[in-house]
C-alpha cells in the first residue's frame, strides 16, 4: 500500500471521512502536508495534518512515523492553554493512515515574519517570549517536553502566541520514538545535550526557546555551519554569535543557553523576567500626522486648532450632537432596481470589485473566471468596448484615477497593470508583487497604493511604476482592503490579523497602534468624504466605525448582517453608508445615528461582493457572487 501523494494539492476538495473538505495546502514537508479545511458538519474552518509514507518503506519505519503522529495529537491533546494548538479530533483513515483536526490559527510564524520583516524590537521579542514560556511552563506541568521549540513552530495570531508542532515530544510514561541514532529537532535550535544524544528535559526546551529569541531579535540564527555536521559541531562546543542589537535582552539570552542545563531559568522564571522587559516604557515617538492636519487646519482649511484641550472639546461637542439628534431625511432607495435596472456580466464570473469613472459614466467591474475588466456604459447598461485582458488568474480589485484616463487592476497572479481608459489599453509592463486583494489611488492620481496575500500594502509611483520606499509592514495576516484619506495623506488598510491600520503616506509608519474590536478579518475599509471616519467591514458580521482623528470606536458596532461584510461605500455627502455582505444583501445606514435607513435591498441571490456610488451620489451600483450587477436609484 502507498500513501504517499505526489502531489498533495490534487486532494483540493476532497472529503476526508465525509467530515472535513481540504481547500488548500498550507505546508507541506518530509513527513506531512497541513490543509486549511472545512468541517462541515459545524461549519468551521480547521486544519487538518495528515501524514505521507513514501512507497518502499519498511513496516517498522512506517509504524514509528504513525506512531508519531498519533503522539502529536495526544500530546497536544492533553493540554487546554490559550498558548498551545487546540486539537479538536484524531482520526484514522481507510488505509490506516493518521490525520490530526487542529484550530486554525490566523496568523503567520514567528519564522516568516523575520524572514519578510527584519529583526523585531526587543520589548516585541520579550512578549513573545513570555507568551511561549507560560505554554511551555503548561506542558512541562503536564510532563511533556517539545524538543522542538523553533521559531517556525511558534505561530503569532494578533496578540496571541501559539505554540505547535508535538510531533517530537516527548511524555512521560510513554515509551519514546525516537530511533538509535536518529536526530529529531532542528539542528540551530537544538540544544547540546540533544546533540550529544542526551534525554531532552524541560531545560533543554529553555535553550532552543533562546535560540529563537536570539534568532527574532537579531534576525539571524545563534550558531552558523556550512554543513549540518559544522552546525552540530558549532551548537554542541561553541558559544553563540555575538549579539548587536540585544540589549535588555542579552542577559535573558545568556541565561537560556547556559550549557550546563542545570543553570537554566524554568519557563516560569523566564516568563516573569520576559513581562518585564515587555512592560518597560517605550521611547516616546514623535505624532507624525495630526500635526500635519493642524497646520491645514492653521491654513483655515479647517476650524482652528485650539490650545486648551477643554476648549476644543467643546468646539467639537455642538456639531456632534446636532448631527446626534436631527432626524434622518436620507432618501430611500428602491428595493428593487427598476429605474436603473440591471445587466449581467456574461462570463466574467463572480464581481470582485467595482469602480465608477469620475465623470460617472463607466463603471469598471473585474471578476473571477475571466481573469478580465470590462468597462460598461452606465448609462445605456452596456460594454463600452473590449474587455481589458492580460491578467492570467482572478482579477479582485479595480479603481480609476481622479483625472479618469487610467484604470488599475490587481489580481491572483501577482500583478497589477495599469491600463489607458480610454483606448482601453494596457500602459506598461506589470508591477509584479503577491497576490493582490486591492488597489487604489491616491486623490491627486501620483501614487498607487496596494495590499496583498503577502500581508504588506505597497506604495508605487503611478508615473514611473517604481515602488516607494519599502512596504508598509506590520499585518500579520493579507491585506484585504486599502483605501486613501480626501487629503491624501493617510492610507488605511485592512487585514487578516482581524484589525485596520493607518499609515502616514509621507513617512510610510504606522499611526498610533491599530485599530481592533473586529474579531475575524477586516474585508473592507473606506473613508468619509471629509477624512474623519473611517468605516470598516468584517467576516464577524458588523460594520464599524472610526474616529479618524483619535482612532477610537465611534458608538457601538452596525449589526445586522448575518454573514461577512464585503464591502463598504460613503455616499458624496457622507450622510449615508452602504455595506455589501454574504447574506446576498445590500443595507444602508445613517451615518450620523448609525441605524439602518430602510429595508435591505435584495435580488441579488448570491454574496454581495461590491458596492459603489456614482460621483453624484445618484446611483448605487452592487456586484455579487450571482455574475450580476445592479444599479439602484433613490
Amino acid at each position: 500500500m502507498n500513501g504517499y501523494v505526489q502531489d498533495v494539492t490534487r486532494d483540493a476538495g476532497r472529503l476526508v471521512i465525509g467530515r472535513y473538505r481540504l481547500l488548500e495546502v498550507l505546508g507541506e514537508g518530509g513527513m506531512g502536508a497541513a490543509w486549511r479545511a472545512m468541517d462541515e458538519r459545524i461549519g468551521r474552518e480547521v486544519v487538518l495534518k495528515q501524514v505521507k509514507l513514501p512507497s518502499g518503506m519498511d513496516d517498522e519505519t512506517r509504524a514509528a512515523m504513525v506512531a508519531r503522529m498519533d503522539r502529536e495529537g495526544r500530546a497536544a491533546g492533553m493540554l487546554k492553554h490559550p498558548g498551545i494548538i487546540t486539537v479538536h479530533d484524531q482520526f484514522h483513515d481507510r488505509d490506516g493512515l493518521p490525520w490530526i483536526v487542529m484550530e486554525l490559527v490566523r496568523g503567520p510564524s514567528l519564522d516568516r515574519i523575520v524572514k519578510d520583516g527584519g529583526p523585531l524590537p526587543e520589548a516585541e521579542v520579550a512578549r513573545i517570549g513570555a507568551g511561549i514560556c507560560e505554554a511551555l511552563a503548561a506542558a512541562h506541568a503536564a510532563g511533556i517536553v517539545h524538543r522542538d521549540i523553533k521559531p517556525a513552530n511558534v505561530l503569532l495570531e494578533g496578540d496571541r502566541v501559539v505554540v505547535t508542532d508535538f510531533g517530537v515530544a516527548a511524555v512521560t510514561g510513554e515509551a519514546t520514538l525516537t530511533p538509535y541514532g536518529a536526530l529529531l529537532g532542528t539542528p540551530s535550535y537544538m540544544a547540546p545535550e540533544q546533540i550529544n544524544d542526551h534525554q531532552a528535559t524541560p531545560a533543554s526546551d529553555m535553550w532552543s526557546l533562546g535560540a529563537t529569541l536570539y534568532y527574532a531579535v537579531e534576525g539571524r540564527p545563534a550558531f552558523a555551519g556550512h554543513t549540518t555536521a559544522a552546525l552540530l559541531l558549532a551548537v554542541s562546543r561553541s558559544a553563540p554569535a555575538p549579539t548587536t542589537r540585544a540589549q535588555a535582552l542579552k542577559p535573558v539570552l545568556r541565561d537560556l543557553m547556559r550549557r550546563d542545563p542545570a543553570r537554566r531559568p524554568t519557563a516560569g522564571a523566564a516568563a516573569v523576567a520576559l513581562r518585564r522587559i515587555a512592560a518597560r516604557p517605550a521611547e516616546p515617538t514623535k505624532v507624525l500626522h495630526r500635526p500635519s492636519r493642524a497646520s491645514r487646519a492653521s491654513r483655515g482649511t479647517r476650524l482652528k486648532i485650539l490650545a486648551a484641550v477643554v476648549a476644543v472639546a467643546a468646539l467639537i461637542a455642538v456639531p456632534a450632537a446636532y448631527l446626534l439628534t436631527r432626524p434622518p431625511d436620507h432618501p430611500r432607495w428602491n428595493r428593487t432596481p427598476v429605474a436603473a435596472g440591471q445587466f449581467p456580466t456574461g462570463d466574467l464570473g463572480s464581481v470582485n470589485a467595482m469602480a465608477f469613472s469620475p465623470d460617472g459614466r463607466t463603471l469598471a467591474v473585474c471578476g473571477g473566471e475571466d481573469k478580465a475588466v470590462r468597462l460598461w456604459d452606465v448609462a445605456r447598461r452596456a460594454p463600452a468596448g473590449r474587455p481589458l485582458t492580460g491578467h492570467t488568474d482572478a482579477v479582485f480589485s479595480v479603481a480609476f484615477s481622479p483625472d479618469g484616463k487610467a484604470l488599475a487592476s490587481g489580481g491572483a497572479d501577482g500583478t497589477v497593470r495599469l491600463w489607458n481608459a480610454a483606448q482601453r489599453t494596457a500602459t506598461g509592463q506589470p508591477l509584479a508583487t503577491g497576490r493582490v486583494r486591492s488597489v487604489a489611488f491616491s486623490p491627486d492620481g501620483r501614487t498607487l497604493a496596494t495590499g496583498g496575500e503577502d500581508r504588506t500594502a505597497r506604495l508605487w509611483d503611478a508615473a514611473s511604476r517604481a515602488p516607494i520606499g519599502q512596504a508598509l509592514a506590520g499585518h500579520t495576516g493579507w491585506v484585504w482592503s486599502v483605501a486613501f484619506s480626501p487629503d491624501g495623506e493617510t492610507l488605511a488598510t485592512g487585514g487578516a490579523d482581524d484589525s485596520a491600520r493607518l499609515w502616514d503616506v509621507a513617512s510610510r509608519s504606522m499611526i498610533g497602534k491599530p485599530l481592533t474590536g473586529h474579531t475575524d478579518t477586516v474585508l473592507s475599509v473606506a473613508f468619509s468624504p471629509d477624512g474623519e471616519t473611517l468605516a470598516t467591514g468584517g467576516v464577524d458580521q458588523t460594520v464599524r466605525l472610526w474616529d479618524v482623528a483619535s482612532r477610537a470606536p465611534i458608538g457601538r458596532p452596525l449589526t445586522g448582517h448575518t454573514g461577512e461584510v464585503w464591502s463598504v461605500a460613503f455616499t458624496p455627502d457622507g450622510r449615508t453608508l452602504a455595506t455589501g455582505g454574504e447574506d446576498k444583501t445590500v443595507r444602508l445606514w445613517d451615518v450620523a445615528s448609525r441605524t439602518p435607513v430602510g429595508q435591505p435591498l435584495t435580488g441579488h441571490i448570491e454574496p454581495v461582493l461590491s458596492v459603489a456610488f456614482s460621483p453624484d451620489g445618484r446611483i448605487l451600483a452592487t456586484g455579487g457572487g450571482d455574475r450580476t450587477v445592479r444599479l439602484w436609484r433613490p
